[in-house]
């Protein structure tokens, strides 16, 4: 298990420093509701450092009232947001995103992995596994050309075996656009 981990950590770090060394990325602080005027991007608080991932940094998919998005940052962060609709559609709203979710109609889950790159380890918080953890997606905009939103979210820290024993970190001032 520690193999894969090291080499999951290797090969992300790798990427990333393919994605520096092949195209500069953005740095503007971070953090707030508004974020770049086009483009795929994720930006938040994150436990007290600004985080921004646009460009090739932010990544993610839509179909059949599913979205993912992931944005990545050069110093080993990730927020990961994910929403899926039973319906086939997402529609302007507020979805709560914690393990209490008692809805058919959707699933929300928010997450942010931290990867040391020294020791090549990463912890992952996450709104959805855990009691104590909580978080909401709000859908500002969704038509033909974007999906765009606000998140915040505390996660509590999952360990192997589902163990939710560790602490938390607090995502805050979150925001969204994923482009089509």
């Amino acid at each position: 298990m520690k193999t894969i981990k090291r080499f999951l950590g290797l090969s992300i770090i790798a990427g990333m420093a393919t994605l520096v060394l092949s195209c500069g990325g953005s740095d503007d602080g971070g953090g707030g509701f508004s974020g770049p005027a086009t483009g795929i991007f994720v930006k938040a608080n994150a436990a007290g450092s600004n985080f921004l991932a646009e460009g090739q940094f932010a990544n993610g998919g839509f179909a059949s009232g599913n979205l993912v998005l992931q944005g990545i940052s050069m110093t080993g962060k990730s927020i990961n947001i994910q929403l899926y609709c039973n319906d086939g559609s997402i529609d302007v709203a507020s979805y709560n995103a914690n393990d209490t979710q008692n809805s058919d109609a959707y699933v929300a889950s928010l997450s942010f992995i931290d990867i040391n790159t020294s020791t090549m380890t990463s912890i992952t918080y996450s709104s959805l596994f855990c009691e104590n953890a909580n978080g909401s997606i709000n859908i500002t905009t969704s038509n033909s050309e974007k999906i765009e939103g606000t998140f915040s979210f505390i996660g509590k820290e999952v360990r192997e075996g589902d163990d939710c024993s560790g602490g938390t970190k607090n995502i805050t001032n979150g925001s969204f656009r994923y482009e089509f």
